[in-house]
C-alpha cells in the first residue's frame, strides 16, 4: 500500500488510484515547492521568492520537487546604493538597526557620538571578555555599540539592556569603512 485516500467514489487525492492504493504510474511526486498536481512544476517556476537585494530567487528546476538550496550573492557585494555590503543575504546597515531599535524618526547618529566606544563601560565598548568591557580601537568605533539619533533632543541614543549584551551592538557584516564591514567587532 502506497496510498489509501477512501474508495474510488470518495477519493480526493489525484496521486492515488484508489482501486489499488497505489499511486498512479504517470505520478512524479506527492508534496514540496516544486510539485503541482502530482507532477513537477515546469523548469525556472519560481519557488522562493527573493527576500532582499542580495538573495537570490530560487526556481524549479523540472525534474525534482523540492525547491534548489536558498542562494545569495556573494558577501561584500555592494548593495543599498553603497550604503551596505551583502553578508549572508542580507544587506545589514546602521539605518535599519536604528529603526528597528527607536522607530521610523531614528537616524544614525553623527560620528563623535561613536567614539564613546573607546571608553570600555557601559554605554561604549567593542566586546566583553570575562566580564570586562573592552573598548574600541578608534578604527573600530563603528563596529561596537550603535549610536543613534532621535531629533536634536537625543543625538547620541544608544539601547543598553543587561540581559543580552548583544541587542544595541552593530551587526555583523555592517559597512564601517569603504570596502570595510564589521566583524568580530573590528572594522
Amino acid at each position: 500500500e502506497e496510498c489509501d485516500c477512501g474508495s474510488p467514489a470518495t477519493c480526493r487525492y489525484p496521486c492515488c488510484d484508489a482501486a489499488t492504493c497505489k499511486l498512479h504510474s504517470w505520478v512524479e511526486c506527492e508534496s514540496g515547492e516544486c510539485c503541482e498536481q502530482c507532477r513537477f512544476r515546469t523548469a525556472g517556476t519560481e519557488c522562493r521568492a527573493r527576500r532582499s537585494e542580495c538573495d537570490i530567487a530560487e526556481s524549479c528546476t523540472g525534474h525534482s520537487a523540492d525547491c534548489p538550496t536558498d542562494r545569495f550573492h556573494r558577501n561584500g557585494q555592494p548593495c543599498l546604493h553603497n550604503f551596505g555590503y551583502c553578508y549572508n543575504g542580507n544587506c545589514p546597515i546602521m539605518y535599519h538597526q536604528c529603526y528597528a531599535l527607536w522607530g521610523a524618526n531614528a537616524t544614525v547618529a553623527k560620528d563623535s557620538c561613536f567614539e564613546d566606544n573607546q571608553k570600555g563601560n557601559d554605554y561604549g565598548y567593542c566586546r566583553k571578555e570575562n566580564g570586562r568591557k573592552i573598548p574600541c580601537e578608534p578604527q573600530d568605533v563603528k563596529c561596537g555599540r550603535l549610536y543613534c539619533s532621535l531629533g536634536n533632543q537625543l543625538p547620541c541614543r544608544f539601547f543598553y539592556t543587561p540581559t543580552d549584551e548583544n541587542i544595541g551592538m552593530v551587526d555583523t557584516g555592517t559597512k564601517c569603512g569603504d570596502k570595510k564591514v564589521c566583524s568580530n567587532r573590528q572594522c
